[in-house]
């Protein structure tokens, strides 16, 4: 007697295992960070959270940050078309106020730590107008993926 396969099952294997693979992350940091220039650096808390996820076109990779800074949400995205993962340069921005510009790295270590690289400028009043300071900052990170 032949036994049948259910639908959901015979589908499953028909499908590349790539396809049940996780397609997007989630990773906060947060931390102190100093910016300003030499003699006349002032500290920042910082909280970032970076999404990664496919682009629309199905081979690159869209990364969106976030950061909520008096009581506003800066947000930036960029599409990377390069094999390098998690790292370019971005705006957080919330309207016409600016809080971040520059690069960010998202380097992993062991496990599922992770620390982000911030080199640019910060803005660290952005309600007070655009003024910008050089910032260069590790956070540590989380994963928060499912």
């Amino acid at each position: 007697m032949i036994k049948r396969i259910p639908c959901a099952l015979a589908l499953g294997l028909c499908i590349s295992s790539a396809s049940f693979a996780r397609d997007s992350s989630r990773i906060v940091c947060s931390g102190i960070a100093e910016h300003g220039g030499p003699g006349n650096l002032d500290k920042i808390g910082i909280s970032i959270d970076f999404f990664d996820r496919r682009a629309q076109n199905g081979s690159d990779r869209e990364y969106t940050l976030s950061s909520i800074y008096q009581r506003k949400l800066f947000q930036g995205s960029m599409i990377d078309k390069s094999d390098r993962f998690a790292q370019g340069t971005i705006n957080l921005t919330n309207a016409r106020s600016l809080f971040f510009v520059g690069s960010f790295k998202l380097e992993q270590g062991q496990g599922d730590n992770y620390t982000i690289i911030l080199d640019g400028k910060i803005n660290d009043d952005p309600s007070g107008g655009n003024t910008l300071s050089p910032i260069k900052a590790r956070l540590p990170c989380v994963d928060l993926s499912i």
